[in-house]
């Protein structure tokens, strides 16, 4: 059986709230730290496993496609506050029905299939939601280019969540951002961002005790570093200012554990960069149906989760 390289691409889920305008509309919220981790994700995911009818799972897309969640796998794992959703995507394009050709003989037919039908893409996601330690909502794709990509997928999510506060006769007053986030190397990836927007750095806790600062040691309970924040004035970058917080960070006896950047890269995407997720693999082979031309998706999933379970 063929193996096929699969690439999975990593991003974080935040909700921004809207905040209420003088005129009395909605609008979003501009402060980066008015977001928060989309943790409304497992409701809406369970609101979406609970839907019996398949056509009642659709959502249109661009250029006459659609897509739907087919199946989606919930495991939690209580003792970390942990949980974690396997599924898969499928999307497909109607209206399109161009004639066969066979690549062997050079012949072409008529396509049997009826107008309204479309070959399925299938797209294998994994959601890892953290309340505990790392505090974050982890969405780790595949990516497939005739698939789902991850802004279908943020769409698909906010168009549910909507769907799920009408039911519960409330409305929705956020916004669901996700960030790309880059494995590759920081110091590299963070000369390619058009502007660097807010970056948290992480401090060990111990630096409370040291001559800096001079706490007593009965702050030692702390559960989590120290964080500092610092936020770019509107329109402006302060890559300048991590650059120098980096190599400030390799220096020997560092403070610093951690350093974590939300920026737009030349493309006005937004991107993530975390120095504890650097340098991470995003390939994975997994063999491939000889007959359909699909991957395992057992293969595939088992690939996420090894992945998920190393952030």
């Amino acid at each position: 059986m063929k193996k096929k390289a699969v690439k999975i691409t990593y991003h974080t889920l935040m909700k921004k709230a809207w905040v209420e305008s003088k005129e009395g509309a909605k609008k979003q919220a501009s402060d980066q730290n008015d977001e928060t981790p989309y943790y409304e994700i497992e409701n809406v995911l369970d609101y979406i496993l609970s839907i019996k009818r398949l056509r009642n799972k659709f959502y249109d897309l661009k250029d006459n496609k659609f897509c739907y969640i087919d199946s989606v796998t919930k495991e939690v794992l209580p003792d970390e506050d942990i949980i974690i959703y396997t599924g898969v995507f499928e999307s497909a394009r109607d209206e399109f029905r161009p004639n066969l050709v066979d690549k062997k003989t050079g012949e072409k037919r008529s396509n049997p299939k009826a107008i309204s039908e479309g070959d399925i893409e299938r797209t294998h996601f994994c959601v890892k939601i953290d309340k505990n330690q790392t505090k974050e909502v982890y969405v780790f794709l595949e990516r497939n280019f005739y698939g789902v990509n991850i802004h279908n997928l943020t769409n698909y999510i906010s168009k549910f969540a909507e769907k799920l506060l009408k039911k519960n006769n409330k409305k929705k007053f956020y916004t669901i951002i996700n960030y790309q986030i880059s494995n590759a190397d920081f110091l590299n990836e963070l000369q390619n961002l058009q502007r660097t927007v807010v970056a948290e750095v992480h401090f060990s806790k111990q630096l409370l005790g040291g001559q800096c600062l001079g706490f007593s040691n009965r702050l030692i309970s702390l559960q989590n570093d120290l964080i500092l924040t610092a936020k770019a004035s509107r329109g402006d970058s302060i890559k300048e200012t991590v650059v120098d917080i980096w190599n400030y960070s390799r220096g020997k006896n560092s403070p610093i554990s951690r350093i974590r950047v939300k920026g737009v890269d030349p493309n006005n995407h937004d991107i993530l960069l975390d120095t504890s997720h650097m340098c991470k693999a995003d390939m994975v082979e997994i063999e491939r149906n000889d007959d359909t031309g699909e991957i395992n998706s057992f293969q595939l999933f088992n690939a996420m989760k090894n992945i998920a379970n190393s952030y």
